[in-house]
């Protein structure tokens, strides 16, 4: 069903919307009085390995596993239960399930729904060093990175609890967007890194490189992610292989199948084409030419490298400039973009024209070109004037001068930080969680992130570089996630 088309339906099926809720609270009342007791049956799991210790935890467990193998059936009964956000159901009812797992060691189970709802980012490397003009992450060099065993752990620990929870919509998979709720249903692995350099290492020495990841959370966590970069050098050789690695990887339908996109970042703002236009600016045109010169090859060689994905809706070429109402933004704006893209795609035309002369490696006949350049060209026409005002940006416009209207972030912050003081887990606005390479959680709306006081149990927990546009003045506390839950309405999360 449209959005459109269920936002209309909202009224009309709100009083049965209602009375799902007040009949799904009703039953949890007389679920609660069933006497729940330990038995010779209730053997404890691997993961206990002194039951008598931990005899309290263990007892909850058994009780919420118990409950949770009731929700199920409850869920698959009621069909208007599959729209109650699962934040909405009992919390304090399946608490204890997440007994054993160590990277959720001091959660509760509030934490980890709240942790886990719109789960938009696991940050498994920090950092960057293409230093693009225009990052909304403030992106720069840092070689602060999880381990292979760090993200596993978080992997896994996602994986147990979904099986106990009997795979129930814990990430919100089942939440409707809508003009207060933004619900991502793909989980990144990158914050303010580029794709290319996403390679981590397990403590045998082995490196994991971005196919290993993102299969690794696809089948742990069953979610999408994406892949970004704003290419490399052609002559860094080791990058030049790992991407062609990766376009073979990815040129099979069942592994394009784990990413929500695949995108290459074509735009005005890379640090090679700023410089030149600096050159320029300094009466210093070969510089200029010779900078502009680099910058367009290495485009054209990623998305030739890339030639066997762009049949692929979800492959993307993302361009980013300032628009025409912008002022002093020569170079920049929108025809400088024009001409930078045309200047791309004749390069790498002449790249197919090589390799059907030599190789043939992409090309076997002029057909094959004239099909290639064809779908660049559609994947070309889009360009993205909507920029905002985060990372680098400010201090970039007031180097150049530039003036143009903005997307400003200050009053969803306000409006956020008041949602998150009145209703804790139950917030409504754009709601997004990061988690970083030190396992620390933060909320973030992608311009603005508050901190939080979840931790997830990582070996490695020394602390990160900050995140850019980090609000200092509020901290999202385990009390504010942890109130007694009150059930609401459905219509209240639409």
């Amino acid at each position: 069903m449209r959005l459109s088309n269920y936002n209309n339906n909202i009224y009309s099926t709100k009083y049965t919307q209602n009375a799902t809720i007040r009949n799904y609270n009703t039953n949890v009342n007389v679920y609660n009085k069933i006497n729940v007791n330990l038995s010779a049956k209730n053997q404890c799991p691997n993961f206990c390995s002194n039951p008598l210790k931990t005899l309290k935890e263990f007892n909850n467990y058994i009780k919420a596993q118990r409950f949770s193998n009731w929700l199920i059936k409850y869920y698959k009964s009621d069909p208007n239960a599959r729209k109650i956000p699962f934040r909405n159901f009992s919390m304090e009812n399946i608490e204890g399930l997440q007994f054993g797992i160590k990277v959720f060691k001091g959660l509760s189970m509030k934490d980890i729904q709240y942790l886990s709802e719109n789960l938009h980012v696991i940050a498994v490397k920090r950092g960057c060093n293409n230093m693009c003009g225009y990052c909304y992450a403030d992106a720069k060099p840092s070689n602060r990175e999880m381990s292979w065993e760090d993200f596993t752990s978080i992997t896994n620990g996602f994986k147990k609890i979904r099986k106990r929870l009997h795979y129930l919509p814990l990430f919100g998979e089942d939440m409707t967007n809508s003009k207060e709720t933004l619900i991502y249903r793909t989980t990144e692995l990158f914050y303010d890194a580029d794709c290319m350099n996403l390679a981590i290492k397990e403590k045998k020495g082995n490196t994991h490189d971005f196919r290993d990841l993102v299969s690794e959370l696809y089948n742990s966590l069953g979610r999408k992610s994406t892949f970004d970069t704003s290419g490399w050098d052609p002559n860094n050789k080791k990058l030049q292989e790992r991407a062609e690695m990766y376009a073979e990887y990815f040129s099979k339908p069942e592994n394009m199948e784990k990413l929500n996109q695949f995108n290459i970042s074509f735009n005005v703002f890379n640090a090679s084409y700023v410089q030149g236009i600096k050159a320029l600016k300094n009466n210093n045109p070969e510089r200029y030419e010779r900078l502009r010169e680099k910058f367009t090859n290495r485009i054209a060689n990623t998305i030739y490298t890339f030639t066997p994905l762009i049949k692929y809706e979800n492959f993307s070429i993302m361009q980013r400039c300032f628009g025409l109402d912008a002022k002093n933004a020569k170079g920049f704006d929108y025809p400088s973009m024009l001409s930078l893209t045309e200047e791309v795609c004749n390069k790498l035309e002449n790249l197919y024209k090589n390799d059907l002369k030599g190789s043939q490696k992409y090309v076997k006949n002029a057909d094959d070109i004239k099909k290639y350049m064809n779908i660049i060209t559609q994947k070309t026409e889009g360009v993205y004037t909507g920029l905002n005002s985060s990372g680098r940006m400010k201090q970039f416009m007031e180097e150049f001068g530039i003036k143009a209207p903005m997307q400003d972030h200050r009053e969803s912050t306000e409006i956020m930080k008041e949602d998150l003081k009145q209703n804790g887990r139950y917030h409504r606005y754009i709601a997004h969680k990061l988690i970083d390479t030190d396992g620390r959680v933060y909320h973030m709306d992608y311009a603005r992130f508050f901190p939080t006081e979840i931790q997830l149990n990582l070996k490695n927990k020394k602390k990160t570089p900050e995140l850019a546009n980090l609000v200092k003045d509020f901290t999202v506390t385990k009390d504010i996630i942890n109130r007694r839950e009150i059930q609401r309405p459905i219509s209240d999360f639409l």
